[in-house]
């Protein structure tokens, strides 16, 4: 049988992330595996004008401000991951939170943490917003090494 020692939780901290983080550290306290909580804020399209120039010094300033500031917000909203993670009795607990590329970097730092398994959310997009916004999960699932565990957020009962 496969032994899962360390896995990898990635959050957004969209609606879906609680319901990540639950499966995620309920799969790692059945395994006795370590978690890594990972949120990835991405600086992609910040970081390049509309037509692909390079922005003034001055605009990349107020970029790093705004990316600054939402690596502060993450940190705040990691205390609470890690809080839920801590009524797993799960330990050693290790959260990141890093500029990059959501998908790629993520893959990378699951390869680089040598990570048995990846956590992470689907939105449950479809359609014109799925071509624009890109799907985080199938990007992680197809490049990732290890196994990947995707939660897509519950479908609502339609009436008949």
């Amino acid at each position: 049988m496969r032994k899962f020692k360390k896995v990898l939780i990635a959050v957004d901290f969209s609606e879906i992330t609680r319901d990540v983080v639950g499966v995620g550290c309920h799969f790692a306290r059945e395994y006795g595996a370590q978690v890594d909580f990972l949120h990835v804020v991405e600086e992609g399209f910040l970081l390049l004008g509309l037509d692909g120039m390079a922005l003034p010094a001055e605009d990349l300033e107020s970029i790093q401000m705004v990316v600054e500031a939402r690596k502060t917000a993450g940190r705040e909203k990691m205390e609470e991951i890690e809080e839920i993670a801590r009524k797993y009795d799960l330990s050693p607990i290790n959260s990141a939170i890093v500029e990059g590329h959501p998908a790629t970097t993520i893959v990378d730092e699951a390869h680089d943490r040598q990570i048995d398994a990846i956590f992470v959310g689907s939105h449950g997009w479809s359609g014109i917003k799925r071509f624009l916004m890109g799907s985080v999960a199938n990007k992680v699932l197809k490049n990732a090494i290890c196994s990947v565990m995707i939660i897509r957020p519950e479908r609502e009962e339609s009436e008949e």
